[in-house]
């Protein structure tokens, strides 16, 4: 019991009522070839489908389960294996293996049973209590009250096995124990369960990965329900997955081989961003923080401008508010003769106050309802009224929003905040036959590639700042951690997140610094400041000021000192980006990354590497102190009283408000 569990959500997961466990209970092959193998299957029940063994990459296996007779519906894969991969397939009496580039899986055939050796991985079939119950869901479907069926596998765990990924995760990146959901929600906040951005792929520190291709809510059980297992569910018509083998770099590697390569953000994204946050604007506060920005020589190279550039109760319309912003176009002018990008705000829905609403509800440009109307609801928590979603799957509500984005960015907007996204309800149909438990997953990344492919055309380069996100979003560009409060429990959630997202395959994240609820108190302020600066990306946002010198002069001067260390620090931050999108790799590096045989390097999940070199250890609690571990190798400090470190080893250090949490590895070179 909790008051979380009973807050209302825009659009919660469908709820799965289990009527008949199913498990795989026989199986015959009937090919196996350098394709790989196929197994016509039985389950206890007597349902009869395939499942299909294929070699994806060097270092990945395909794994497809379809029973027969079951209905296709719209959907989307969001993987693409390489077409040109083989296997080596050895066969026995009962047993088969198939060999890959750097990946052996034994397939047992009685019972079926699959076996990655090199990381003694087993697949876990049929395990239960002392009153003979089961307690995994071993590979096979469970039909629901309402006759759908649901997929599922399990597979046994070592009890020092350690589980990242699956997305921004502001309770830590180490999973062990919890039970995941990956459904995009609002999560209002960040110290909760929910999260804005959630990506199927689950990263083990043994040394593999699994990747479900599915925009439904998979769900993950790691070692939760029982701690010598952990298990996927997938409502889903068929199951779909890749095992793949390696090292956590190499794992996620082979996650960008499958899903896509990160954008590389333009150069001017990776400086200082600032906002005049969430409250009334005009081109008169624009002006004048950019004047005072410049004349205080504060380095910055985004403006950005939140809700308060459109209509009152218009927020979606795309249309400069005349009363506010009189001549747009010649305030773009000015601040682009400063040196300045804009960065707007906008979101995919349109309320039912809009003067749009009636052109787009009679053209059938909204999601509907079961009964055929569109849908509308709360999408801003009862602040506002309420709303309609864009069907992104129709062509004419997606021209209609492309040419509302082209209009803006023509006039000489630099990038676009795709806020919101998660408000898809799962009983919603679409234009193209797809329902929401399909369609809310995938929406974030539709509303974002619309905004991409018109920014890539008009400003010449595919960045977004969005705040949702699924399999594939890394190819946005930018993500923020969402409506964090100004406390220094959601600074320590916002890192986590932040790191989870890491382990996801996404390398470039950031935050709103000193939090978007509430106003930080100086020293906070000071501390995530010097976090934010030190992130993939930066941008000082929220609901009051945010602006630097609006802190007192101690706070002042720290969080300058920052910002010109990010300044000096810009030409190995891009060198390291531009790394990050060849490899797969992070940008901001999690300390299991890179030693996930090393327990320590669990335990370390509040600091991170910024590139190969640079360790930083944010503060998440007044006092200027903090236990901090630092890697193998010798670590220099940026700044204050200390000598050299040598790692592996816990230090208890003291940051004084004015230096960055910085240390620097012995002979880098990174200024």
């Amino acid at each position: 019991m909790h008051p979380r569990d009973s807050a209302p959500w825009v659009a919660p997961p469908p709820p799965l009522v289990p009527a008949l466990l199913d498990p795989l209970a026989g199986a015959r092959v009937t090919s196996a070839d350098e394709a790989g193998v196929t197994l016509d299957v039985r389950t206890a029940s007597g349902r009869t489908g395939t499942l299909r063994l294929r070699p994806a990459t060097d270092n990945s296996l395909r794994v497809t389960l379809r029973l027969d007779g079951v209905p296709t519906a719209p959907r989307v894969s969001l993987v693409t294996p390489p077409a040109d991969t083989g296997c080596l397939v050895e066969r026995s009496a009962d047993r088969l293996t198939l060999r890959l580039g750097s990946l052996a899986v034994d397939v047992h055939l009685s019972p079926l049973t699959l076996e990655l050796t090199e990381c003694h991985l087993l697949q876990a079939t049929d395990v239960s209590d002392p009153g003979d119950r089961t307690t995994v869901l071993p590979l096979g479907v469970t039909e629901l009250a309402d006759g759908q069926l649901v997929h599922h596998d399990s597979w046994f765990t070592e009890p020092d096995e350690h589980f990242y990924g699956l997305g921004e995760r502001f309770t830590g990146p180490d999973l062990r124990g919890q039970r995941v959901d990956c459904w995009v929600e609002d999560a209002q906040g960040s110290t909760g369960t929910r999260s804005y951005k959630a990506v199927p792929f689950l990263l083990s520190s043994r040394g593999y990965a699994v990747l479900v291709d599915t925009t439904t809510a998979a769900s993950f059980d790691l070692a939760h329900s029982n701690t010598g297992a952990w298990s996927l569910t997938v409502p889903d018509e068929e199951l779909d997955y890749y095992l793949i083998a390696g090292t956590p770099t190499e794992c996620l590697r082979t996650y960008r081989d499958l899903t896509g390569p990160a954008l590389l953000p333009p150069a001017w994204a990776f400086g200082p961003w600032i906002s005049g946050g969430f409250r009334p604007d005009s081109a008169a506060d624009v002006r004048e923080r950019g004047r005072r920005i410049r004349e205080l020589g504060f380095p910055c190279d985004v403006l950005h401008i939140d809700t308060y550039w459109q209509r009152p109760g218009c927020w979606s319309d795309m249309e400069w508010d005349g009363e506010a912003f009189p001549d747009p176009r010649g305030l773009l002018i000015d601040l682009a003769g400063q040196g300045f990008h804009v960065s707007l705000w906008m979101n995919p829905y349109l309320s039912v106050d809009s003067p749009h609403f009636a052109e787009a509800d009679r053209n059938g440009w909204f999601l509907r309802t079961p009964s055929g109307a569109s849908w509308t609801g709360q999408v801003w928590g009862g602040a506002h009224p309420d709303s309609a979603v864009l069907d992104l799957t129709h062509p004419g509500a997606a021209d209609w929003l492309r040419g509302r984005v082209r209009r803006v960015l023509a006039a000489g907007v630099s990038v676009l905040k795709t806020d919101f996204g998660e408000a898809v309800p799962v009983d919603a149909v679409a234009y193209n036959g797809m329902t929401g438990d399909r369609l809310h997953n995938l929406y974030p990344l539709l509303f974002n590639d619309l905004v991409a492919e018109v920014t890539r055309e008009v400003a010449g380069h595919g960045l977004t700042w969005g705040r949702s996100t699924w399999t594939g979003g890394q190819r946005h560009g930018a993500k923020w951690t969402g409506d964090s409060n100004a406390s220094w429990q959601d600074l320590a959630s916002t890192l986590r997140a932040g790191l989870s997202l890491s382990f996801s395959g996404h390398p470039f994240w950031s935050h709103d610094i000193g939090g978007f609820h509430g106003t930080p108190e100086p020293e906070l302020f000071v501390r995530w400041a010097q976090f934010g600066l030190l992130s993939p990306l930066t941008r000082f946002h929220g609901m009051t000021s945010r602006l630097p010198w609006d802190f007192g002069e101690e706070a002042y001067a720290a969080v300058l000192h920052a910002a010109r260390l990010r300044t000096g620090l810009l030409p190995y931050v891009h060198r390291c980006a531009a790394d990050a999108v060849r490899t797969g790799e992070p940008l901001a590096r999690p300390m299991a990354l890179d030693h996930p045989g090393r327990p320590d390097a669990h335990a370390a999940d509040l600091q991170y590497l910024l590139g190969p070199d640079l360790l930083v250890a944010p503060l998440y609690a007044p006092g200027g102190r903090r236990q901090v571990w630092f890697p193998p190798g010798e670590w220099l400090p940026y700044a204050g009283s200390g000598g050299p470190i040598d790692g592996p080893a816990w230090r208890r250090v003291r940051i004084p408000l004015a230096a960055a949490p910085l240390w620097l590895r012995a002979g880098a070179h990174v200024l």
